[in-house]
């Protein structure tokens, strides 16, 4: 199943996003350094609830990314525990 978000939060010194979905919360990965995103930039990624190492399309500027995918349907009340 392809899914598709909006990275909502960067941080940098985690290297990781948060990613908001439509329909189930927020995607959380590890980013690559050497792949840049914005707060902003539309995310799609085929293999929709794939944990572990995935590759990841930022269709706002057409690159794309391996990512390490921690977790998905997280609720905001955990990702504010996690990137407080």
């Amino acid at each position: 199943m392809r899914r598709k978000g909006t990275i909502a939060i960067i941080d940098p010194d985690q290297g990781a996003a948060a990613i908001l979905t439509a329909d189930s919360g927020y995607t959380i990965i590890e980013l690559d350094p050497d792949w840049s995103v914005e707060i902003g930039d539309q995310i799609e990624w085929d293999n929709g609830d794939g944990l572990g190492f995935e590759t990841y399309e930022n269709v706002s500027k057409g690159t794309s990314g391996d990512v390490f995918v921690q977790n998905h349907e997280v609720s905001e009340k955990s990702l504010r525990l996690q990137f407080g």
